[in-house]
């Protein structure tokens, strides 16, 4: 038996969404779980070299937990990965590696999860709902922190652009360090608005982002963490365009525009069109 799980990658917080909304783009890994194979785990394509083989990864452990949750034994088998997705550049890589394994655990051995608990498992691995809700249900998604997921398509016009360094890159881990541990209230407020205004441009009137998609929590402490990247960030915004961090950073997402010019981006970087997903985590057997 051989099962194979497409999963997009994600950019979480869209701005002033901090934690809670999260988009899928169609920009997918692929990875096959081969039960008649020889255990073994091999990795192509981004990051491939960087990335375990000793069954210490991320789709290993969640191919694992999502067995033991079943009080089932992980089944064991030949693991291919086609990685498309950038490694630490604040789009989602490991939990669409997390989701990726918890979807073959459930496929291989007929756990019949429903979705929220493929989310629920591969969030606990990974620790980011917002960027495991996109993975698990496509399209434009909110996650609270109980749990509660709300999962809407998005205004068919938006056109999503990634600016994508070469060379900087930023762990979830130290992002997270550099936030402060309290925001004023006002702060706070404002990012409310914003978001609620974001979430109506996203799915409704793609116009308003420029606007909406201002946050005052968490971008401004993280693109000081990377010069070149709040430069680019600079010129995008200046030109008329929407653009936030994406996840963590220091990826950027702008939506581009008939109407405004983008901006080319300075050596190192990448710039990749990718539409939204509807879908979420896809697998497919044989």
């Amino acid at each position: 038996m051989r099962v194979t799980a497409t999963v997009p990658a994600s950019s979480a917080n869209l701005g002033p969404g901090f934690d809670c909304f999260g988009l899928a783009l169609d920009l997918c890994n692929e990875v096959t779980l081969d039960l008649d194979a020889r255990p073994a785990v091999a990795w192509q394509g981004e990051g491939g070299a960087e990335l375990p083989t000793d069954g210490s990864d991320l789709v290993s452990r969640a191919i694992a937990a999502a067995a033991e949750r079943a009080g089932r034994e992980a089944p064991a088998g030949a693991i291919r990965g086609v990685n498309r997705i950038p490694l630490e550049r604040g789009l989602g890589s490991s939990a669409a590696a997390a989701v990726a394994g918890v979807a073959l655990a459930n496929a291989a051995l007929r756990l019949g999860l429903e979705p929220t608990h493929v989310l629920e498992i591969a969030a606990g691995l990974e620790g980011h709902p917002d960027n495991a809700a996109a993975a698990v249900f496509g399209g434009f998604t909110m996650v609270l922190d109980d749990g509660v997921v709300g999962r809407f398509d998005p205004d068919p016009d938006l056109r999503p652009a990634l600016f994508v360094p070469s060379d900087a890159r930023v762990s979830t881990e130290a992002a997270r360090e550099a936030l402060p541990a309290t925001v004023p209230h006002a702060e706070a407020a404002a990012n409310a608005g914003h978001a609620a205004l974001t979430a109506v441009a996203l799915l409704h009137d793609p116009g308003l982002l420029p606007r909406a998609m201002r946050d005052r929590l968490h971008q401004d402490v993280r693109l000081a963490l990377v010069p070149e990247v709040r430069a680019t960030f600079d010129r995008l915004r200046e030109a008329g365009l929407a653009v936030c961090v994406s996840g963590s950073g220091p990826s950027l997402l702008a939506f581009e525009r008939d109407d405004v010019v983008t901006p080319d981006p300075s050596e190192g970087w990448t710039v990749l069109r990718v539409p939204v997903r509807a879908s979420g985590v896809d697998i497919r057997e044989g």
